[in-house]
């Protein structure tokens, strides 16, 4: 498994497009990312038109695209030496494949719904929706830090995805207080994952989840982008259902400890 460079990574999407729903955060960080950035970095095995492996690092996340013929333990490898790794993402087969070689920084394992949106029964919203802007970008990061139930927030990217658009992000806010969110990340020329979906637990059961979703995803479907999401809250699964989100498969994450 070797690195290509950044003139090469758009040779793959012929291969990632044979399978786009799955391979969506690969292509949509190829697509979205200067060949030059230092926060991208691809890694092959074999060769461009039939690779037998591929495992992106984008900031400190890893995503692999597996076939039966990756070397599994190289590629964890490539994870292990970069030390600062948060996360990595995968088929549930491609990551039970390479989580044995990875037990010792194993932080935490799920498995997650992922969903396509395919009979749009979004709803109008009684509450502003804005897009965020870098004004907003602070007090974002601390309502993120405040929802009990998300994993820590990397700020870096954070910031970054924000500032040049590559992640927008929608809020509700009652008064100066930001009371719900959604984003949407990896966007590609037709698809678009919805991330960071969040409600203040004070402000629930208020419907602010489903008009804030329902906003970002009008405005993705009038781009020609079909949203998509992840979830593993049976009440999340519920809302999204409701507005015709309908589930193709399922991913796997592994989340690491610090090194």
């Amino acid at each position: 498994m070797k690195k290509i460079d950044g003139s090469e990574w758009k040779r793959l999407l012929p291969f990632l497009y044979r399978r786009k729903e799955l391979n969506m955060f690969i292509i949509g960080d190829i697509e979205n990312t200067s060949p030059d950035s230092k926060h991208l970095e691809i890694f092959l095995e074999g060769n461009f038109e039939h690779p037998d492996g591929i495992l992106l690092r984008y900031y400190k996340f890893f995503v692999l695209a597996d076939t039966d013929r990756t070397d599994f333990k190289e590629a964890a490898e490539i994870i292990r030496r970069y030390k600062r790794a948060m996360m990595l993402s995968g088929t549930v087969g491609g990551i039970d494949a390479i989580s044995s070689h990875l037990s010792d920084l194993l932080k935490e394992e799920d498995t997650l719904h992922f969903a396509i949106l395919k009979e749009p029964s979004l709803i109008e919203p009684i509450h502003k929706v804005r897009r965020a802007t870098m004004k907003d970008a602070l007090r974002l990061l601390a309502f993120l830090g405040s929802i009990e139930e998300f994993h820590a927030t990397e700020e870096e990217s954070f910031i970054d995805t924000l500032r040049d658009g590559s992640t927008r992000r929608y809020m509700i806010e009652d008064g100066s207080e930001i009371v719900a969110t959604a984003a949407s990340t990896s966007e590609s020329s037709d698809m678009a994952m919805i991330i960071g979906v969040a409600t203040r637990k004070d402000f629930r059961g208020r419907g602010l989840a489903s008009a804030v979703v329902s906003r970002l995803c009008e405005d993705l479907l009038a781009e020609g982008k079909t949203p998509c999401l992840l979830y593993d809250n049976p009440e999340a699964g519920r809302i999204y259902n409701r507005l015709g989100f309908r589930e193709i498969g399922k991913l796997k994450t592994l989340r690491f400890r610090k090194q």
